[in-house]
């Protein structure tokens, strides 16, 4: 088969069903419902990522004068350092204890140029609740939507200037755990969400020829017991009763470094950063 008669929008759509349809996984968004895990997210943000938001913000073609639109903000770990460079930033998030987080960081940084609309992308009408257009559109590991095509034409909808998407370039860390332990939890295969390779095909079948950059992204999570990695990591495995747990914690005392008392995960991944000009596209 020609991969131009492929519908590369279909095969996005059915690999994030069956991602979402294995273990009975939830939305991405679902994860962050809760403030305390929020909270625990922005406090690594602010001690692993401070780099990376510096290196992705330092990437943007912007001005004091941008309107930038970030879709899919999280507790603002972009949206709350970008504030200070650019006139506006719209946020758009779903997840309450996300919000809850970002409405706090709003007011301790004292921001009054960001406006947060409490939605997900798929559910925002682009005329009524955007106030479009922006310079800079960005959704940052954000791209959890099942129909992309349609979230995307939405965000050329509202798009002066640049698109810049961050996804998933290969197998990540947690992928090579899901898959050997998924089975043994859940009795189905792991099936993992769509990667960057669909997501640039698609984008040239839309007649968007973008720019790619792969690199990687370094990040560990340090947990003070396995009963804490457990614990935190309960939602992300689909952990239901006390069986799924004891399972959960024989195979990280397996595969967890320890180091000072404390179980270290290395969640190094590939990545990729994708974007292009919608005025010359």
């Amino acid at each position: 088969m020609n991969h131009q008669d492929i519908d590369w929008g279909n095969v996005w759509t059915e690999q994030m069903r069956m991602h979402l349809e294995s273990g009975n996984r939830k939305e991405c968004a679902s994860i962050w419902e809760e403030k305390e895990s929020a909270k625990r997210f922005w406090e690594m943000s602010l001690r692993d990522d401070q780099k990376r938001a510096r290196e992705v913000i330092s990437a943007l073609e912007i001005t004091p004068d941008s309107r930038v639109l970030d879709i899919g903000a999280g507790p603002g770990s972009l949206a709350i350092p970008l504030s200070e460079k650019v006139g506006h930033v719209t946020a758009v998030e779903p997840s309450k204890g996300m919000i809850e987080v970002f409405e706090d960081n709003i007011t301790e940084y004292k921001r009054d140029n960001i406006s947060l609309i409490k939605k997900r992308w798929e559910d925002i009408d682009v005329e009524k609740d955007l106030d479009g257009p922006y310079d800079v559109i960005i959704a940052s590991f954000s791209l959890g939507m099942p129909d992309i095509r349609r979230a995307i034409e939405d965000m050329l909808s509202v798009a002066s200037g640049k698109v810049y998407l961050y996804w998933f370039a290969g197998n990540t860390a947690r992928d090579e755990h899901f898959r050997e332990i998924w089975p043994k939890l859940h009795g189905t295969e792991y099936c993992q969400k769509p990667h960057c390779d669909i997501l640039f095909n698609l984008l040239y079948q839309m007649g968007i020829h973008p720019n790619m950059e792969v690199f990687t992204l370094g990040r560990t999570e340090v947990y003070e017991s396995l009963e804490d990695a457990v614990d935190k990591l309960s939602f992300h495995f689909s952990l239901e009763n006390d069986v799924h747990k004891q399972v959960m914690e024989e195979y990280l005392e397996n595969v967890l470094k320890k180091e000072n008392g404390n179980y270290i995960f290395d969640g190094s991944t590939r990545r990729v950063r994708i974007w292009w000009d919608t005025q010359n596209n």
